[in-house]
């Protein structure tokens, strides 16, 4: 019997900054919300989801229902069943469960029984729970042979156990029914600071830390039968390792879904970073949309006559920005023949410059001969490396995308290459997984890693969970910074 469950709880969200509270990011909910979604989706994989009540900031407000449906919109995404309750901050559930399902009473999964309960606000944000919950607490309960969780928003704890401020007022007769009744888990959320799982005759006890608060975290909880273990999940990466995002696209790519370079740029903040390079698309500054990508671009490149040139306005933006922890870059766009898509004098623009390959000719084919499409790769590889830049962006993405499996026979070519001409290779999880045996040859080369997250949405800015990860499955623990490449060693080499 087993149960892996994620906790989200007091998110605040607004459309502005509470001036009287500014550490609470409510500002930017939404985002982190969204940012969770996907990291839970993708990596974490639980059972189920609990998002325990203050989803927004103000239930006053007239547009609280619409950021209740916006929140709602982005936890539909989740690919797993998702319990949701108010907290003091929300509607009144009678208008809270307009927009949310009403979380059931019991909802039993993996042979456990999670019980919501809408409890009773009491003076100084404590809690009570009715006479008539508890009976149903009971009832609930009877004949039930797994374990039983209880869900709330205020903490519940033995009185005195633990230095939060908010109970409930009836906490030892509630506490003496879950004693009784094979209740031997209880998670809330409310108390901003949080507390970890703490026990206390063979029941167990936990309230999820405020997920708008700094490191903007959430919590995960294993169940192994009675036994529990928690883990944390934060959106922010730590400062100590001074990271950078080589890869963060702007609103002028055509791919682009919420990118601005102001916002791009405060996240980057609140997330952890140390810098931050704008990367756009070399061929979306030259190429129409309609043209992006197809024969003319591939095989004539920047040599084309349909070029309708927007370098200036992306060189213009990047200006009006005037942030210190950002770098001018380009993502260089090659055609058929090697050659880079970006005319020689605004390269000399740019301070940072990543090479990609977005297509290869035989690729192209319904039915590739794969030895062909390996030999393209390397000649065009060997083109990009030559050109001065010092990122390769996602090494083998282009044969992913072609659903086609990577040759093995390229990852000790290529990093010979790489080796040969000091580029780093990029670890990259947009729309990628990066292959482990490739990146293990190239540390034990004394290659260093650059990581981007080619961010298209403010979500993955900075969103570094998965490249730690990576590096430990790659025997990276701890601070990666010896083997990260840093800015200063990234300076597009002008040719």
């Amino acid at each position: 019997m087993n149960l892996k469950i994620a906790v989200i709880a007091d998110l605040h969200y607004s459309e502005e900054l509470n001036p009287l509270i500014p550490e609470r990011r409510g500002d930017y909910a939404d985002i982190f919300l969204l940012r969770a979604v996907h990291r839970i989706n993708r990596f974490i994989k639980p059972d189920l989801v609990l998002i325990l009540g203050d989803l927004i900031d103000d239930p006053l407000n007239e547009k609280a229902l619409d950021y209740l449906r916006h929140l709602k919109n982005i936890t539909d995404l989740l690919k797993m069943p998702v319990l949701a309750i108010p907290g003091n901050h929300d509607p009144a559930p009678a208008k809270f469960y307009t927009v949310f399902p009403e979380a059931p009473a019991l909802f039993d999964i993996n042979g456990y029984r999670v019980m919501t309960f809408l409890d009773k606000e009491e003076p100084g944000y404590n809690a009570s729970r009715s006479p008539e919950d508890i009976r149903k607490m009971e009832a609930n309960s009877r004949n039930f042979k797994g374990g039983i969780i209880s869900a709330q928003h205020v903490p519940l704890f033995p009185p005195g156990a633990n230095d939060c401020p908010y109970n409930y007022t009836n906490s030892d007769e509630i506490i003496s029914l879950m004693k009784k009744n094979n209740i031997f888990l209880s998670i809330s959320g409310h108390y901003h600071t949080g507390f970890d799982i703490m026990s206390s005759d063979e029941l167990n006890f936990t309230a999820a830390p405020a997920f708008c608060e700094t490191p903007f975290k959430f919590m995960e909880i294993i169940l192994d039968g009675k036994k529990i273990n928690s883990k944390y999940h934060f959106l922010k990466m730590p400062e100590e390792y001074s990271l950078t995002d080589y890869h963060v696209h702007t609103s002028m790519a055509y791919c682009s879904e919420n990118i601005t370079m102001k916002k791009a740029v405060e996240l980057g903040k609140l997330f952890g970073l140390e810098k931050l390079v704008f990367s756009e698309h070399s061929g979306h500054l030259y190429f129409d949309n309609k043209n992006y990508g197809s024969d003319d671009f591939c095989n004539e490149g920047i040599r084309s006559r349909n070029l309708t040139p927007r370098i200036e306005d992306y060189f213009a933006s990047y200006r009006k920005l005037n942030s210190g922890m950002t770098y001018l870059g380009i993502e260089i766009d090659y055609d058929f023949k090697g050659y880079p898509i970006i005319k020689p004098e605004d390269l000399k623009s740019v301070q940072m410059a990543i090479g990609a390959i977005h297509y290869l000719p035989e690729l192209r084919k319904p039915v590739p001969d794969m030895e062909k499409a390996a030999d393209e790769f390397l000649f065009i590889s060997e083109k990009i490396l030559r050109s001065g830049v010092k990122i390769l962006a996602h090494p083998f993405r282009v044969f992913i995308r072609s659903g086609q499996k990577t040759p093995g026979c390229l990852f000790e070519k290529l990093s010979d290459m790489l080796k040969e001409y000091g580029v780093s290779p990029e670890i990259n999880y947009h729309t990628n997984n990066p292959e482990v045996d490739f990146f293990r040859l190239c540390l034990n080369k004394g290659l260093k890693l650059a990581l981007g997250s080619d961010s298209h949405n403010l979500y993955e800015v900075g969103e570094f969970a998965p490249h730690l990860e990576f590096l430990n499955t790659c025997g990276i623990t701890g601070n990666p910074k010896e083997i990260l490449l840093r800015p200063e060693e990234a300076f597009y080499k002008k040719q």
